[in-house]
């Protein structure tokens, strides 16, 4: 994996930063996403002070120009984008009668729509090299469902969707696409949920003993793009040991 060019959006905190981190240790040139500039500044510190490679690109890929526009600045400083992770997400609670759809709104653009963008952006270069993996991180609620949170897992089902759709596209072209679905994980996803009470709960469900660090859904991301080029893993699915769904 040594000097390939990695995209990881949503890396300025939770399981962005980690996989950018973990990447840079692996020998990868990390391009780090996202929106807060001095949270990007900061990881590429990290990176170079450990001795890897990384730069920060100030994006918010939830507009498909910025998104759009990124990669192409990527690309122009390093002439191709061989790994993308799209890990930018974010957590809305709330009763269906009750929700705000602006909320849904907002979680359809980040969850759903930037993987799109980018993924969409990075084949430009991708499709003709016939080489490329795209991975994103989508979550439990791809699969289950539970209440007050329907905004949310409407995002991760279709994000599992799209996933699965981009693959069977870009297969028969040399390039991989795996979706990796973690549980209960402790992040600063909460600190964002505008309702307090929502975000005590939240909170406390992600930081509870034995629930898993980002560091460990980026350890499994890692797993994936390490596999040879004729494997492609097309789906991790990991969770707290404790968790019963």
């Amino acid at each position: 994996m040594r000097d390939k060019i990695a995209l990881v959006a949503g890396a300025s905190s939770g399981i962005g930063a980690a996989t950018a981190e973990m990447l840079a240790r692996e020998g990868v040139i990390v391009a780090a996403v996202a929106r807060r500039a001095d949270r990007l500044a900061a990881l590429v510190q990290r990176i170079e002070a450990a001795g890897g490679r990384g730069a920060a690109f100030s994006a918010d890929i939830a507009k498909e120009s910025e998104a759009t526009e990124v990669v192409e600045r990527i690309r122009a400083r390093y002439g191709r984008v061989d790994i993308l992770v799209n890990s930018a997400g974010i957590v809305r609670p709330g009763a269906v009668e009750s929700a705000d759809p602006a909320h849904w709104r907002e979680m359809i653009d980040i969850n759903l729509l930037a993987a799109m963008y980018t993924s969409r952006a990075v084949l430009q270069d991708m499709r003709p090299r016939g080489d490329g993996h795209i991975v994103t991180v989508s979550s439990t609620a791809g699969r289950l469902v539970g209440t007050r949170h329907s905004g949310y897992v409407a995002s991760k089902h279709a994000v599992n969707a799209f996933s699965e759709a981009l693959r069977q596209e870009v297969a028969p072209f040399g390039i991989r696409v795996t979706i990796v679905e973690p549980g209960s994980t402790a992040t600063e996803v909460a600190d964002s949920v505008p309702n307090a009470e929502d975000r005590a709960v939240m909170s406390q469900h992600i930081n509870k003993e034995g629930t898993m660090q980002a560091e460990d859904v980026a350890g499994a991301i890692l797993y994936a793009l390490r596999q040879p080029s004729n494997v492609n893993v097309r789906e991790i699915w990991l969770a707290p040991t404790s968790a019963l769904r």
